[in-house]
């Protein structure tokens, strides 16, 4: 793969940072990782944050008391686990910064996938869930996976995997993640690239071989695969189109990881992208 290697030795996650706010929008995250530790193994660190401003005396007060109730939060989030036979560490983070504290976790106990849901209640919640979740896709250095409320059985039971692709190292990276996760699932894997209506050229022939070479790896890996060079002035819209269009089940996307191009890729797809999709988004980084 021009040196492009998947950073785990079988194509798998195996260290998962779960960052949940314990309400009913991180369910579908939940859920998910759950799923995915049942059927590929590995171990599942979940974290949650009690919000923390060293500069207001009134927070320092109430330090205790809000870790107590983070504490008993996480506690249910174990109990569901292990139900399901998923066992789980348990890890308190205090902080200004949610996205931050994610972060910070996630390289605390090197994590391989960062896993979170996409929208949350006022307050804290929607801190933890909402604004700070585009923060964390643009910022960590390690993969991301964002999914919706509703979405934590999606990627088992929808008709294809959707990759979209670039022909960049990293969307090379995101091909092999994606083809793994359509061979686990059984699952078809669609590949498309978006060029804008008037660039033609060059850049058509550089997306339709990007597009070639990913299906191409597909199928030799033994997944179904087609792609397609679609157009738009909007890459996010004519993705998100495609995935409710075939209902898909997960879109995958590389990104650069914290600085330079990844963040304008993040910033102007993506983050985009996010808000705009029912499925899980799976943003690759360079590893």
């Amino acid at each position: 793969m021009n040196g492009i290697r998947d950073p785990r030795p079988n194509g798998h996650f195996r260290n998962i940072l779960l960052a949940t706010d314990g309400s009913e929008y991180a369910g579908g995250a939940e859920a998910l990782t759950a799923a995915m530790v049942l059927r590929f193994g590995g171990r599942v660190t979940v974290m949650q944050m009690a919000l923390f401003d060293p500069t207001m005396e009134a927070y320092a007060g109430d330090a205790k008391e809000q870790v107590r109730i983070v504490r008993e939060s996480l506690d249910k989030v174990r109990d569901r686990l292990d139900r399901q036979g998923v066992p789980c560490s348990l890890m308190v983070r205090q902080g200004e910064h949610p996205h931050q504290e994610i972060i910070d976790a996630a390289a605390a106990i090197e994590a391989d996938l960062v896993v979170m849901g996409r929208r949350g209640r006022r307050g804290l919640a929607r801190l933890m869930l909402g604004d700070s979740t585009a923060r964390v896709v643009a910022l960590s250095p390690r993969p991301v996976l964002v999914v919706p409320r509703a979405a934590g059985g999606s990627l088992w039971t929808s008709s294809s995997i959707l990759l979209a692709t670039d022909g960049s190292p990293f969307s090379e990276m995101a091909g092999a993640r994606a083809t793994m996760l359509a061979k686990a699932a059984d699952v078809p894997l669609r590949v498309i690239s978006v060029v804008e209506s008037k660039n033609h050229g060059p850049h058509f022939e550089k997306a339709h071989a990007a597009v070639e070479q990913a299906v191409g790896r597909a199928t030799e890996a033994g997944v179904r695969a087609q792609g397609e060079v679609l157009e738009g002035d909007s890459p996010a819209e004519v993705i998100a189109g495609e995935a409710h269009a075939g209902k898909v089940g997960l879109v995958v996307g590389g990104s650069h990881g914290r600085t330079g191009l990844g963040r304008v890729f993040i910033g102007s797809v993506m983050e985009r992208l996010l808000g705009k999709v029912h499925c899980p988004v799976l943003v690759v980084k360079e590893g």
